[in-house]
């Protein structure tokens, strides 16, 4: 029962069972409330100020930790729908960007670095990364979880079968990883993969793929990755203080529906399912190119 959610699920959840308690107090059995009770909690929540997702994500702590109430489990008693649906129509769930960079900018920046061999471990290390994150359109989560051993270099490319448990992972389905061999040799993951390995051959201390770059060499931590990327976005002059490491996935997945790939592939190849609607209402982003409408008008009188 305990595993059936993350750690980091059950660590947003206790937050929740806290709040909870101390609304009991000594007048409510906190393990056997009404529906009066409950709607009440989240009332309080609404007034403290708590959007959408926030109370969303009680009424679920809520339903997984306590017994139904009048059949219905807590998330799905037709008043704690409705309550819920209320919340999201006065404080809608807001999007992180109204636009993302263009993912060509990265792109362009490694070309004016040195080639992979030449790179020391940090800017290798940073250069991988934001490829893989680039080229796959994953989460951090995902690319801090692939293994050595895991990867299976061919002919045309590589395979990368990711065998841990992630936010998106489904029982008895993997994610799997494919990059082909690119003309660009300084845009080319599979290069750039077999050049980390190499390098790290003598160094690493771990079978994860991504690791430390000061002794001792162990597992980079996936905040560590998300440094990395954020460093990259610094170095290729795209606004740190207003984009994360995430917006990657963002930037990514909307470069690709720009450049004419399918829905579906860009689906599958980011871990959503096909009748998933978070593409489209937090991903899919317009793509910011600075001095579009400049470029424009002096380029309108050739024509």
């Amino acid at each position: 029962m305990n595993a059936s959610c993350s750690d980091n699920t059950w660590k947003q959840y206790r937050s929740t069972l806290t709040k909870w308690q101390n609304f009991c107090s000594t007048e409510i059995n906190p393990w056997k409330p009404t529906i009066e009770n409950i709607l009440s909690f989240l009332v309080l929540l609404f007034k403290n100020g708590l959007g959408y997702v926030a109370i969303n994500s009680a009424r679920s702590a809520l339903s997984t930790l306590l017994a139904p109430i009048e059949g219905y489990s807590i998330g799905t008693h037709p008043l704690v729908i409705r309550f819920v649906k209320g919340v999201g129509r006065l404080r809608p769930p807001k999007c992180r960007y109204n636009n993302t960079w263009d993912a060509s900018a990265i792109l362009k920046f490694f070309v004016s670095w040195d080639c992979n061999e030449q790179l020391n471990l940090m800017n290798l290390s940073m250069k991988l990364v934001a490829l893989l994150a680039l080229c796959s359109g994953q989460r951090v989560q995902t690319l801090s979880s692939i293994k050595l051993n895991e990867i299976v270099f061919n002919d045309t490319g590589v395979k990368i079968y990711i065998s841990s448990q992630l936010k998106t992972s489904k029982p008895g389905v993997g994610t799997v990883l494919t990059f082909n061999v690119f003309s660009e040799s300084k845009l080319c993951v599979v290069c750039c993969l077999r050049c980390y390995i190499e390098r790290t051959k003598c160094l690493r201390s771990t079978q994860y793929l991504l690791m430390a770059t000061r002794p001792k060499y162990d597992r980079a931590s996936v905040q560590t990755v998300s440094n990395w990327l954020k460093k990259v976005l610094s170095l290729a002059d795209i606004d740190v203080s207003h984009y994360k490491s995430h917006s990657f996935r963002h930037s990514s997945t909307s470069k690709a529906l720009d450049l004419g790939v399918s829905t579906d592939v860009i689906y599958r190849a980011a871990g959503w399912s096909e009748n998933s609607k978070v593409f489209s209402k937090f991903y899919c982003r317009p793509i910011v190119k600075e001095g579009q409408f400049s470029d424009a008008m002096l380029h309108s009188v050739s024509l």
